[in-house]
C-alpha cells in the first residue's frame, strides 16, 4: 500500500516552520494515542502521524523527503514497518504533561516523573552526558579518542556518608524512612503524595558533623581521562553509551556515560542513512558517447561506467562505497547524480564543429 503524504497526515504544508509541525504533531498526538483514542484505526493512525513526524522535525530527513519523496527517507530507519509500540514515541516530558493533562483535566503535576523520585542519589547512581566533533571523512573509519569528564565520585574521606566522623543518626524530620507524607488538593479530591526527604535526601540518616571535605554532600568532583571507542560509520546525533562510567553512587556502582557524536557535513558528499551521495560534472561528449570514468567515494577513488546517450541528472550506483553499516560487516551504497557541463563560451573552431554535429543530427 502506498504511504501517504507526511505534510497531509500532520495537516501543514511544505513551508510550515519546525514550530508548526511540532504544534500539529502535538495535536493529533492527543487526539489518537491508543491509550486514549480507541476507535480501531487509532494505533494505526497515530503510527503514520509519529512516522511523518519524525521525518520532519528532522531537517536532513525532511531535506531527503521533499526532495526524493519515500524513496529518500529509506536507510534513515525509524518507525518503518517494524512493530509498533506506544511507548517508543518521541515525546518529551513537556508533551507527556500536556497529553497526560488533557486526559485528566489539567492541573496534574509530573515534576519527578519517571527520574526516581524516593530514590536519592546515593542510591542510584546518575549517568553522564558528553559530546564530540568528528569530521565527515573521520566518521567513515573506527576511532579511538582520550576525554577528559568531571564527575563526582564519592568522597574518600567520609566514604559517602557525609559525616566527619563517621557517625549518623536518624533523620528528625522523617524519621528515618527517609520519605515525607503530603497532602494536596487536585481535581480528583485531597491526595496523598509520598516524596523523598528534603532534609536527608531520602537516606533516612543525618551526619552528626559535615565532612570537611565535601561539606557533608557525600561526594566530590573530579577530573578524569577516559578512553572511548567510536565505530565505523558513526552519524550525526548518534549516542555511544559506556556502562559504569558516569557519577558514582555508595552502592559501590556507577551511572553509564553517553557520548553524543556531531558529525561535520561534508563539501562533497551527503550521507543519507548508510548510504552517501555526491554529484560528478562531465563533459556533453562523454555523456554522448559514454565513456569510464574515476569517481571519489569515502573509500577514495573507484571507476564508473558512464553508458552512452547519458541525460543531465542520471543517478548511478557504486555497490559497497558507502557508510559501514554498524553491527554488520557490509556498507552502503554510493549514489553520483550525473550533471552534463555545457560550455559557455566556444572558439571560432568549436563552434563550427557544434554547427556540424547539429546539421547531421
Amino acid at each position: 500500500m502506498d504511504k501517504k503524504d507526511y505534510y497531509e497526515l500532520l495537516g501543514v504544508t511544505k513551508e510550515a516552520s519546525q514550530q508548526e509541525i511540532k504544534k500539529a504533531y502535538r495535536k493529533l498526538a492527543k487526539e489518537l494515542h491508543p491509550d486514549h483514542n480507541k476507535s480501531s484505526d487509532a494505533e494505526q493512525q497515530f503510527k503514520e502521524v509519529s512516522e511523518a513526524y519524525e521525518i520532519l522535525s528532522d531537517e536532513s530527513k525532511r531535506k531527503a523527503y521533499d526532495q526524493f519523496g519515500h524513496a529518500g527517507t529509506q536507510g534513515f530507519g525509524g518507525y518503518g514497518d517494524s512493530g509498533f509500540n506506544p511507548q517508543d514515541i518521541p515525546f518529551d516530558m513537556g508533551d507527556l504533561g500536556d497529553i497526560f493533562g488533557s486526559f485528566f483535566g489539567g492541573g496534574m503535576n509530573f515534576a519527578g516523573f519517571g527520574n526516581g523520585m524516593n530514590a536519592s542519589r546515593q542510591d542510584r547512581p546518575r549517568d553522564l552526558r558528553y559530546r564530540i566533533r568528528l569530521d565527515f571523512m573521520d566518521s567513515m573509519k573506527e576511532n579511538e579518542f582520550e576525554i577528559e569528564v568531571q564527575k563526582e565520585v564519592v568522597c574518600n574521606h567520609c566514604k559517602g556518608t557525609g559525616s566527619d566522623n563517621g557517625k549518623l543518626k536518624p533523620c528528625d524530620t522523617c524519621g528515618g524512612s527517609g520519605q515525607v507524607q503530603q497532602m494536596q488538593n487536585s481535581v480528583l479530591g485531597r491526595m496523598s503524595f509520598v516524596s523523598r526527604c528534603p532534609k536527608c535526601n531520602g537516606k533516612g540518616k543525618t551526619y552528626e558533623k559535615a565532612c570537611a571535605q565535601c561539606n557533608g554532600s557525600g561526594f566530590k568532583e573530579k577530573k578524569e581521562k577516559i578512553k572511548i571507542k567510536v565505530p565505523a560509520g558513526a552519524y550525526d546525533g548518534m549516542v555511544l553509551r559506556f556502562r559504569g562510567s558516569g557519577h558514582e553512587a555508595n552502592s559501590n556502582s556507577a551511572g553509564d556515560l553517553f557520548v553524543e557524536i556531531s558529525v561535520d557535513p561534508h563539501e562533497e558528499f551527503e550521507r543519507r542513512g548508510n548510504d552517501i551521495y555526491s554529484t560528478v560534472t562531465i563533459d556533453p561528449w562523454l555523456a554522448a558517447l559514454g565513456d569510464i570514468i574515476e569517481v571519489p567515494t569515502v573509500h577514495g577513488k573507484v571507476k564508473l561506467k558512464v553508458p552512452s546517450g547519458t541525460q543531465s541528472g542520471t543517478v548511478l550506483r557504486v555497490k559497497s562505497k558507502g557508510a559501514s553499516i554498524l553491527g554488520r560487516n557490509s556498507y552502503g551504497d554510493h549514489y553520483v547524480k550525473l550533471s552534463i557541463s555545457i560550455p559557455k563560451k566556444l572558439s571560432r573552431q568549436q563552434k563550427k564543429l557544434w554547427e556540424q554535429l547539429r546539421d547531421t543530427a
